[in-house]
């Protein structure tokens, strides 16, 4: 864990280093939320055992982190800070997701020495492949990611078999379906913001 731990930091310092908002309070605030997030969807696919294990929810260096808890509680943060402060925040995705699944695919590096997912390294070329297709075609860089990494994270999550289920219906999959949905709304927008409300 504390390899993946240190991957992880390194791929959210790049990340806020390409955000246009510099504040120290911004920063920890959305490294709060974002590992908050990637703890809870963790423990709530695994409640079964934390359920009866409370304590061990706070045990964050035996590992458990899930990336889509990140997204959703990184994705609220920036939501009602963007509004709080007036941005635009399609204008800060949009300086952000060109690099999300270049860190996404580095942070793949993690679950080889975790010796987790035997397909991680697919899922990694994958989302590099996503990352040099934003890069040569940068218009609606936040659709072309939502779609892109939904459709990534859909397709691969048939290979696996430890993913959070309810009823046999997995939980990543129909967070996918939504990303694909919201990628495709902004992707049909006629008008693309290009400049920060302040």
């Amino acid at each position: 864990m504390h390899l993946y731990g240190l991957i992880i930091g390194i791929c959210l310092l790049l990340l806020l280093n390409r955000l246009p908002i510099k504040s120290t309070k911004f920063t920890i605030g959305f490294l709060f939320s974002t590992f908050i997030g990637a703890r809870l969807y963790h423990v709530a696919d695994y409640w079964w055992y934390y359920s009866k294990h409370l304590i061990e929810i706070l045990y964050t260096w035996n590992g458990g982190l899930g990336i889509y808890g990140a997204i959703i509680a990184g994705f609220l943060y920036l939501f009602f800070y963007c509004h709080y402060q007036k941005y635009n925040i399609l204008t800060v995705l949009d300086t952000i997701t060109p690099i999300l699944p270049l860190l996404q695919a580095i942070g793949r590096l993690g679950n080889y020495f975790n010796h987790e997912i035997p397909t991680w390294w697919l899922e990694a070329l994958a989302n590099i492949s996503l990352f040099i297709l934003i890069k040569f075609f940068p218009q609606k860089p936040t659709a072309k990611y939502l779609i892109g990494y939904g459709l990534i994270r859909f397709c691969f999550e048939f290979t696996r078999s430890d993913t959070w289920t309810i009823s046999h219906i997995k939980i990543a999959q129909i967070i996918s379906l939504l990303l694909i949905l919201s990628g495709t709304f902004l992707l049909l927008k006629s008008k693309q913001t290009i400049v920060v409300n302040q």
